[in-house]
This record gives structure tokens, sequence and C-alpha cells, in this order.
């Protein structure tokens, strides 16, 4: 079990990475919207965390394993 949550956590890792890697297209094409990405892919997008983690559970995925973000438009802060 525990090695199951290590493996997890590393491909969110590796999906977090995708998703810095593609910053600039992502935020011109996804301003404003959730992402969904799962093994270095973007599997769907919508307008609210729950319309994507609706999408995510129809595709059978576990959504412990997606990783969903928010793309902010050009003129959002984000505070972390």
């Amino acid at each position: 079990m525990e090695q199951d949550i290590m493996l997890e956590l590393k491909g969110l890792g590796v999906d977090s990475s995708f998703i810095s890697r593609n910053a600039k297209e992502f935020s011109r094409k996804y301003a404003k919207k959730f992402i969904a990405v799962h093994n270095n892919e973007l599997i769907t997008f919508g307008e609210n965390f729950e319309e994507v983690l609706k999408k995510v559970v129809e595709m059978g995925l576990n959504p412990a394993s997606v990783l969903i973000e928010y793309i902010p438009g050009s003129e959002e802060i984000i505070l972390y």
C-alpha cells in the first residue's frame, strides 16, 4: 500500500511538471478553466472543478491519480 501511494505521488509530480512545461500554451487555451492531467497528458477541461471531476470519473479513472488544476486568466493573481 505504501508503494502504491508513493507511485501515485510520483505520477502527480510528473503531471505537475507537464503543466509547468506547457504553462504558456495552457494559459492561452484554457484561461479561467480547470484542466485534468494524467500520465503526462491533458485528458479533459471544464468551467469548474466539479465538471472536470465528473468527466474524470466517467472516464473510469481514480480521481486521486489525476491532477486537476485551475488555469488563471492573465488578470488574475493566485496566492498560495
